[in-house]
């Protein structure tokens, strides 16, 4: 099996967190598939757990916090009933929003055409879902922006964004262009969903673990949005 790494961030006492490189799954779909939870067991093979706070999609990039024990899910899963698991996140979108900052609260289900995909609706069996955005900068064609996931749905930033009016760059199953041309009239060609999970707060502890700009996000980010504030503000 090809060993795949992965930073690490953080890994003190009963956490752990990984910087996921896009490609990589979170969790692996088959027995000895290649994935984030798999780096985190060849880390700390003597864990009771190797749980994931995060489940980053495959093309989206950054940190994800592992609760290695069971005390340290229960404390995961309290911070998160509390209302102080944090974590941010930052995207570049196309198109621009009017305010600086904002929230989205569509409630979230399965697409009835494809069982891969979400979509905000109002079904049976939608559940409700919160995104907290900020803007970080804009550029005549993009925007980048900041983004707090208070519900963790699947693709949740991906489908609000899209819903929004401003799709995720690269993100082609929700509306996203794969091909930009910059303001100097350049065809800019982007890699993949431009998603990163920036920032995470391990529970219990004041320090927030950063992950770092992936190249091929900060190269898209540098050609269409050339100044962008601090996030983690």
């Amino acid at each position: 099996m090809r060993v795949i790494r992965a930073t690490v961030l953080f890994d003190a006492d009963d956490w752990v967190v990984l910087d996921k490189p896009a490609g990589l799954l979170t969790t692996p779909r088959a027995k000895g598939e290649a994935s984030l939870v798999g780096v985190a067991q060849r880390l700390r093979p003597k864990s009771a757990h190797w749980h994931p706070l995060s489940r980053l999609d495959a093309s989206v990039t950054g940190a994800v916090l592992f609760a290695l024990s069971d005390w340290a899910i229960a404390t995961a899963a309290a911070a998160k009933e509390a209302g102080e698991y944090q974590r941010w996140y930052a995207g570049l979108v196309a198109g621009a929003l009017r305010d600086a900052s904002g929230e989205w609260s569509w409630r979230i289900e399965d697409d009835p055409k494809d069982r891969t995909r979400r979509r905000c609706g109002e079904g049976l069996a939608s559940v409700e879902a919160l995104t907290r955005w900020t803007r970080l900068g804009a550029g005549d064609r993009a925007t980048a922006l900041g983004f707090v996931p208070v519900t963790g749905r699947t693709h949740q930033i991906r489908v609000h964004a899209a819903q929004g009016g401003v799709p995720l760059l690269g993100d082609v199953a929700y509306g996203g262009a794969r091909r930009l041309t910059s303001a100097t009239g350049a065809v800019l060609a982007v890699p993949r969903v431009m998603l990163h999970a920036r920032a995470v707060r391990v529970p219990g502890r004041p320090s927030v673990v950063t992950s770092p700009w992936p190249e091929d996000f900060a190269a898209v980010q540098s050609a269409l949005v050339p100044t962008m504030g601090p996030w983690p503000p």
